[in-house]
């Protein structure tokens, strides 16, 4: 099975999993550390609670004062990430509660940290971390914090795939940087798309609000680029940045009234339409795996090779 079958796999079969995550609260005031996906799946509970819980990079706190009165939350499939582990022990140093959101019980960030919360779904054999371990891990993240995830996956599922399905067709795989803008809730799933469109077709994805694409980035963008409105009512802005001659501008309406539907039936929309647009263009291996010399660098600098230093 080739590396976006596994995926494609994956995808339809995690539904029969998701349910089944009922981890308990911890604190409603949790600041979520993260790296990639892990960052992004911890920012849709920062901007769910109104930005009571916060999420960052560990790079962000890789010099900042940890206070002791907050609970700090590592998101980490595989619970290597050396950025996340360094963070980690020097929040225990400081007296601090820390947990470990992880697959992986075993690992040295769990190790580090006073408790382990496993997402309670079995990581599928995909080379990347897998459509269902990012699921899971938004999952996890909103329980952890106090908040209800009611068990509705299957029909987030199906209205999902209807929509890509309904979309895909029209869809242009871009030649160049694609632009990917999400206001809110929708930020960090454009945060997650650019990642997932990055790895499977390998070429330049960006995340921006909104409004911050037009303050200057939009001045950046040129003819052979493309650019992805992920909107809530917001066409007006598509249409606004669609008198753009030559541009190719697509706009996905993804507004939901009930923001816990939104943020699932989105994330299974991205989900599936990347499958298809792959599918569409004959595609039948992860981009990035081809790469060996990027991906070696990459690892290098994630999990800290010390044949590197």
């Amino acid at each position: 099975m080739n590396s976006i079958e596994a995926l494609k796999s994956e995808f339809n079969s995690q539904i029969a999993e998701l349910g089944n995550i009922d981890n308990r609260k911890i604190s409603d005031k949790c600041i979520y550390v993260g790296s990639g996906d892990s960052y992004a799946a911890g920012l849709f509970t920062e901007y769910l609670t109104d930005h009571k819980c916060r999420c960052y990079s560990p790079s962000d706190l890789s010099n900042s004062r940890l206070p002791r009165d907050r609970t700090y939350c590592f998101v980490s499939v595989t619970g290597k990430t050396r950025a996340n582990i360094e963070v980690a022990e020097r929040a225990s140093q400081a007296g601090a509660k820390t947990v470990a959101i992880t697959f992986n019980e075993n690992s040295k960030l769990a190790q580090v940290c006073d408790k382990t919360v496993h997402p309670k779904i079995k990581r599928a054999n995909t080379p990347t971390a897998g459509f269902g371990s990012f699921v899971a891990n938004v999952v996890t993240c909103l329980r952890v914090a106090g908040i209800s995830v009611p068990k509705k996956f299957d029909g987030w599922y199906k209205n999902a795939v209807k929509l890509s399905q309904n979309l895909f067709e029209s869809m242009i795989l871009p030649d160049d940087t694609v632009f990917i803008l999400g206001n809110n809730m929708l930020y960090p799933l454009a945060i997650y798309t650019s990642f997932q469109m990055a790895e499977f077709f390998g070429f330049a994805a960006v995340a921006h609000k909104l409004e911050e694409f037009c303050h200057s980035p939009i001045f950046g963008l040129k003819k052979t680029h493309n650019v992805w409105v992920l909107g809530q009512k917001e066409e007006h802005v598509y249409k606004r940045i669609s008198k753009l001659e030559g541009r190719q501008i697509s706009y996905f309406e993804l507004y939901n009234e009930d923001i816990i539907s939104q943020i699932f039936e989105s994330i299974f929309f991205v989900q599936n339409l990347i499958l298809l647009m792959a599918e569409k263009n004959g595609y039948t291996e992860l981009k990035y795996l081809m790469v060996k010399d990027v991906l070696k660098v990459s690892s290098d600098i994630i999990y800290y090779n010390e044949a590197i230093r």
